[in-house]
C-alpha cells in the first residue's frame, strides 16, 4: 500500500453528531445542597440536590463509606416507577466494599411518572427531555469526580429498565465511566412509548421512531468502548421481548457480557449478587465480607 495513502482512520461522524447533542457547559454551577439524613454502621446517607442546567435540578442520595481514602464511584438510576430509594440497600452494601454511590431521582419517579409520561408523548419534547436527563447524569459524574474521596478512574453506572435505556445513551457519550450494568433494557425509546401510549400507531408511530432514532440506545451503545458492559435480562420479562433485548446487547461494543435469569422485568436476588460481584471486579472494590 502507498504510504502516502495511509494514516489515522477518519473520525466517526456519527459519534461526533451524537456527542454534540449531549454537550453541556461544565462550568455551570452545580449549586450543591447536601444534608446528612442518617448513618448505618458508619455509612453516611446524604440528601443531595444539584443543578444540571438552568431550571433543572436533580435530587439524589449520596452514600459515603466511613473513613478516608480514594473510593470508587457508582451512579444508580432506577426503573419507572421507582425512586432513589430503589437501590439504596444495594448502595449501602457497596459502601462497605469501598464505593461512594449517587442515587438519582430520575424524572420518571413514582410520584412524577404520570406528569413525565405526558411530557414525552410528543416526540420533540421526549427528545429534549431525554437529552436533559443524560446531561443531568453527566453533571452527577462531574460531582463524583470532583470529590477528594472518589477515584475518578473507577466510576460505574447501574441502570434498570428506563434507567438502562438512558445508560445505553450515556455509554456512547461519556468517557469517564469504566463499567456499565444495564438491566432489563431495550433497543429504543419507541419500544417504551408503544407500551405506554396505546394510540401511538401509523404515521404518528413512524414520526416518533424517526425523531428519537438519533439518540436511541442502540445508536449509542456501540460507542461505549473501552468501557465494559454487563447486560442483565429476565427470561420472563413481560415488557420487552427477548429479541429486542438481544438487539440492544448485539449493538453494544466490546468488552460486553450478558446474563439471563429465570425472572421477570424486575429480575431477582441472584441478579443483584451477580452485578455487585461484577462491579467489585471492574471497579476494584474490597472483597465482600
Amino acid at each position: 500500500m502507498n504510504d502516502m495513502l495511509s494514516g489515522p482512520p477518519p473520525p466517526d461522524r456519527s459519534l461526533e453528531r451524537l456527542q454534540a447533542l449531549f454537550d453541556y457547559d461544565p462550568e455551570f454551577p452545580l449549586d450543591i445542597e447536601e444534608t446528612l439524613l442518617e448513618e448505618r454502621d458508619g455509612i453516611a446517607i446524604h440528601d443531595l440536590r444539584y443543578s444540571a442546567a438552568p431550571k433543572r435540578r436533580f435530587a439524589a442520595y449520596l452514600v459515603v463509606p466511613p473513613g478516608a481514602g480514594r473510593f470508587a464511584g457508582v451512579v444508580y438510576v432506577h426503573p419507572g416507577p421507582g425512586s432513589r430509594d430503589t437501590f439504596l440497600d444495594e448502595a449501602v452494601t457497596l459502601a462497605r466494599r469501598g464505593a461512594v454511590s449517587l442515587l438519582v431521582d430520575a424524572p420518571w419517579t413514582e410520584k412524577a411518572v404520570a406528569t413525565w409520561g405526558k411530557t414525552v408523548t410528543n416526540p420533540e419534547h421526549a427528545m429534549r427531555e431525554h437529552i436533559l436527563t443524560v446531561i443531568g447524569l453527566r453533571r452527577g459524574i462531574d460531582l463524583l469526580a470532583a470529590r477528594s474521596d472518589v477515584d475518578a478512574n473507577r466510576i460505574g453506572y447501574v441502570g434498570h429498565s428506563f434507567g438502562a435505556l438512558i445508560g445505553g445513551v450515556l455509554a456512547g457519550v461519556e468517557r469517564r465511566v469504566r463499567a456499565y450494568v444495564l438491566m432489563a433494557g431495550t433497543r429504543s425509546f419507541t419500544d417504551v412509548a408503544v407500551l405506554n401510549l396505546p394510540d401511538l400507531a401509523g404515521e404518528a408511530l413512524a414520526t416518533y421512531r424517526r425523531t428519537l432514532a438519533p439518540i436511541d440506545p442502540e445508536s449509542a451503545v456501540g460507542h461505549a468502548a473501552p468501557a465494559a458492559l454487563l447486560f442483565q435480562f429476565g427470561l420472563r420479562d413481560d415488557f420487552f421481548p427477548r429479541e429486542k433485548s438481544l438487539e440492544l446487547f448485539e449493538a453494544a461494543s466490546e468488552p460486553k457480557s450478558v446474563q439471563w435469569y429465570d425472572a421477570g422485568h424486575y429480575l431477582s436476588d441472584e441478579a443483584r449478587e451477580d452485578r455487585m460481584a461484577w462491579l467489585g471486579a471492574e471497579l476494584f472494590l474490597r472483597p465482600a465480607r
